[in-house]
C-alpha cells in the first residue's frame, strides 16, 4: 500500500511538471500571438464625420471632415458649378488647430458640375488621418464654392464608390 501511494505521489508530481512546462510554452508563445495579431489587416467599417463650420458668406459652404477611408461628397439642391479646396492644416477662428495629423483625401482642389439631384462632387481615395491623433488633428476643413442663391445638401458618404459620376467643370472657378 504504501508502496502504491509512493508511485501516486511521484506521478502527480510528474503531472505537476507537465501543467507548468505547457503553461510556460502558452506564456512563451504570448509575443508570437501579438505579432501575428498586429500583421492581421480587419476590415474596419468606413466611417466620415462631417461637422458645417457656419459661415456668413452667401454661395459658400465649410466643413470639418475626419474619416477613417475613403469617401465621396454629394450636393443635393445646386444646378452648376461647384467648387471644391481643401485645406489641411490650420486654426479654426483663430484659437483651434486642425490637421496636424492630417494628410489629402484626395485632389487639393477640384470643380465638379452639380445636376440639382444627387451629384458627385468630390472623391476621396483615402482617409484624413495621416497619423495617431485627436480627431480635430485628423480632420481636415472642405470649403464648397457655388451659385449664391442656391442652399445646397452636402452628404459625406463613407467608402470608395467604383460607380461615381463625377463631371468636371468645363473652367475652373476661383
Amino acid at each position: 500500500m504504501q508502496n502504491r501511494l509512493k508511485k501516486l505521489s511521484m506521478l502527480q508530481g510528474k503531472k505537476r511538471y507537465l501543467v507548468f512546462g505547457l503553461l510556460a510554452l502558452e506564456v512563451l508563445s504570448l509575443p508570437a500571438a501579438a505579432q501575428i495579431v498586429h500583421r492581421v489587416a480587419f476590415d474596419i467599417r468606413p466611417v466620415v464625420t462631417a461637422v458645417e463650420i457656419p459661415t456668413a458668406e452667401p454661395g459658400m459652404s465649410r466643413f470639418l471632415v475626419a474619416s477613417n477611408a475613403g469617401f465621396s461628397v454629394k450636393a443635393s439642391n445646386v444646378v452648376g458649378d461647384v467648387s471644391v479646396a481643401v485645406h489641411v492644416s490650420g486654426t479654426m477662428s483663430d484659437v483651434s488647430r486642425f490637421g496636424d495629423a492630417a494628410q489629402l483625401p484626395g485632389p487639393a482642389t477640384g470643380c465638379a458640375i452639380a445636376s440639382g439631384m444627387r451629384s458627385d462632387i468630390y472623391v476621396a481615395d483615402r482617409k484624413t488621418a495621416a497619423s495617431p491623433g485627436t480627431p480635430p488633428q485628423q480632420a481636415v476643413i472642405f470649403e464648397f464654392k457655388y451659385d449664391s442663391d442656391a442652399r445646397p445638401a452636402i452628404e459625406f458618404i463613407p467608402g470608395n464608390d467604383d460607380t461615381s459620376s463625377l463631371q468636371k467643370c468645363q473652367k475652373a472657378t476661383s
